[in-house]
């Protein structure tokens, strides 16, 4: 990634403000959280105050079951082919559930289950992202293996339920995927309707406009680039991104899967199992001018390490989401809150 500057706008005016002796006292008597990964209950501590939220305890089960129509039989009691596929592992995966956790005028939470071919009520993957749509803030909890479906809160530590610790999630790079913004909004997932119906599912603007930003120090070096081509069609209707972490994305690999004349797993275009984009009209068959729309911004995106990055009409990237550096107390008189500190504190200087 080529160099930014090394301490954000919003560093430099705090060190105006304040002075720099100031600030380097109040960071002398703080631990150096720069230098370890947040546990568990420290990354839920950041993240319930900037989300306004907390993740509560929950049962998988209690979700709504992601249908899977029209199976095709794979081997050992597998399904092979469906409408409409998990978009990220690329497969049909009966028994997953997903649910809203949190649904209010400026929060979401949403958990999902991932069966994974487990028994009973045992799940082989569990995500939550929580999500403020004022400030952008947004926070990942993951768990692998063979799960519990009754979820403990993650406030309750890693000790009373097997959610992996900040680090780890990070690790697994989820902004790698989600780079447009929160929640990936594919056919799979879409078919969940009624109270637990994906946040932005009916809201075709959705992540468009919207802030984006990334709590605690073991996510503060991800950063997302919206992606544009003047005219292009895919981005009529919200961004597209790249990110700092893979090549994938939702420029560089989502929008070229959702063009394409055939997916990994998903039944043969029909009205049942339409291509994914665009949603509208429903696409029946292989359209080249769609696909070449994506082709164009997906060679855009390619260009996301270039410094600086391309700025012109058939080509630009701006980044858009980075680490969430939350806004000083009102009222202060100039004076840092100890969340806005140790958030600076984490701010990678590169």
């Amino acid at each position: 990634m080529a160099a930014r500057s090394d301490i954000k706008p919003s560093s430099k005016i705090c060190y105006a403000a304040l002075g720099a002796m100031p600030l380097l006292i109040a960071l002398a008597g703080l631990p150096d959280r720069a230098a370890r990964a947040d546990t568990l209950q420290d990354y839920v501590q950041q993240c319930d105050a900037a989300i306004g939220a907390t993740v509560p305890d929950f049962d998988c089960d209690a979700g709504t079951e992601v249908p899977v129509t029209h199976p095709v039989a794979g081997p050992n009691n597998t399904v092979a082919q469906c409408d409409r596929p998990n978009r990220l592992n690329r497969v049909c995966d009966p028994g997953s559930h997903f649910q809203v956790l949190t649904r209010t005028a400026n929060v979401f939470t949403v958990g999902h289950c991932r069966k994974k071919g487990l028994p009973g009520t045992e799940y082989g993957d569990i995500a939550v992202i929580q999500y403020n749509r004022n400030n952008g803030a947004t926070c990942f909890y993951q768990a692998l293996g063979t799960l519990p479906g009754k979820v403990m809160a993650p406030s309750k530590g890693a000790g009373a339920w097997p959610w992996i610790t900040p680090s780890g999630t990070a690790g697994i790079g989820c902004a790698e995927c989600h780079d447009n913004g929160p929640f990936i909004r594919s056919p799979y997932l879409n078919q969940v309707t009624g109270t637990n119906a994906l946040p932005g599912s009916d809201d075709v603007s959705f992540n468009s406009t919207q802030p984006y930003a990334f709590v605690g120090g073991d996510f503060a070096s991800w950063k997302a680039y919206r992606v544009q081509v003047a005219g292009n069609e895919c981005i009529g209707c919200h961004r597209l991104g790249a990110n700092n972490i893979s090549s994938g994305g939702t420029a560089r690999d989502f929008a070229i899967r959702a063009t394409s004349p055939s997916e990994s797993s998903k039944n043969p275009p029909s009205a049942d199992s339409p291509i994914w984009m665009p949603p509208l009209p429903v696409q029946t068959a292989f359209n080249q001018m769609h696909a070449n729309s994506a082709q164009q911004i997906h060679d855009c995106a390619q260009h996301v390490n270039d410094n600086p990055l391309p700025d012109s009409s058939t080509c630009r990237i701006t980044q858009f989401a980075a680490a969430f550096a939350p806004a000083p107390s009102p009222g202060g008189g100039g004076a840092f809150d100890i969340v806005t500190i140790i958030q600076l504190i984490q701010m990678p200087l590169r």
